[in-house]
């Protein structure tokens, strides 16, 4: 149940988003480069042939119960499933791109000593903390847990589609559209650089971690604030959002999302807790950022179970029993 409302809410948001995008793009130096129609295009026509592949083998094997029918089944069910977040995901992730895009295309002054005031507040200084973990055993650890995030994304999609499990699939990128509305609308008031921008360590203070540690960014991010014309590629875009820190808040959502499996849950969500400890050495996040991902992820889960027990409570009730309003006596 919810299966339906996920569906329509990560529509909606999609929808949403590109009317933002719209209108923020006619206003923007940003350009969207005409090279995104052809990959769109080509995404787009794949998606489609996966969704008519399994409505074709549906119609053709509907009734065959025989072993082959069930394997043929199976694998159509699959690109179904395919086709499924392919058609819900695509849009959600040109939305959420172009926004955060046009939201960084600002002249507003960056937050960081705002946001470093606000961590010497809660005693947390970050030069220190990176003195502390740049180690030649802790390093590595960290960094490996920071960019071992991009993988769970697919793996969440894979598995739920594996398992036959729409809901769940169709759930977890409802999230994500959750919490890229919160987190675009968030980054549009409070630009930020970095912490590596705003406290310029040398290169031997993080010499254990990556080279471009929490600078991989920052090209792309001084090249919008330029006022310069930008032209926006998907394919070579990156992550621009630092307040709030999107790693942790996306971390939290993929172990939400694996709340079914348990061996997976208790086992992601040790990687994803040192990967939110990574965010502050390796992505060059304040820790404020961090404590503000954590509430966009648990915010964006609060709004997505009302969203699936929206419908549970309509299925549910007394007067919805069939097709009909009935009345109990």
């Amino acid at each position: 149940m919810g299966t339906r409302n996920f569906l329509y809410a990560t529509l909606c948001t999609s929808a949403l988003l590109g009317l933002v995008d719209l209108t923020w793009l006619s206003r923007s130096q940003v350009r969207f480069s005409p090279v995104n129609w052809r990959d769109i295009a080509g995404v787009a026509l794949c998606i489609c042939i996966a969704g008519l592949i399994y409505w074709l083998v549906s119609w053709r094997v509907r009734g065959d119960k025989s072993q082959m029918g069930l394997v043929v089944r199976k694998a159509s069910d699959f690109l179904g499933s395919l086709a499924l977040a392919g058609g819900a995901f695509v849009p959600l992730l040109v939305g959420s791109t172009v926004l955060m895009h046009v939201a960084s295309a600002t002249d507003r002054p960056f937050a960081d000593p705002t946001l470093a005031y606000i961590d010497e507040r809660l005693g947390f200084h970050w030069p220190w903390f990176l003195s502390v973990t740049n180690h030649q055993l802790i390093a590595p650890v960290l960094s490996f847990a920071y960019h071992s995030l991009g993988p769970q994304v697919p793996f969440v999609f894979l598995l739920n589609i594996a398992r036959h499990r729409n809901d769940r699939l169709l759930e977890f990128i409802t999230l994500m559209a959750m919490s890229s509305i919160l987190a675009g609308g968030i980054m549009a008031f409070v630009p930020a650089e970095g912490a590596y921008a705003y406290f310029k360590p040398t290169a031997d203070q993080f010499s254990h971690f990556t080279a471009h540690a929490g600078m991989w960014h920052y090209e792309t991010l001084m090249a919008l604030r330029s006022g310069a014309p930008f032209d926006l590629i998907m394919t070579n875009s990156s992550g621009l959002v630092t307040f709030p820190s999107y790693h942790t808040a996306l971390g939290i959502m993929v172990v939400y999302a694996l709340r079914d499996y348990r061996w997976l849950f208790w086992s992601v969500g040790c990687l994803n807790a040192v990967m939110i400890v990574a965010t502050l050495p390796e992505g060059g996040h304040h820790l404020i950022d961090v404590l503000a991902g954590a509430t966009v992820g648990l915010a964006s889960i609060f709004v997505g179970r009302m969203i699936g027990a929206y419908e549970r409570r309509r299925a549910g009730s007394p007067e919805n029993i069939g097709d009909w309003p009935v009345t109990l006596h």
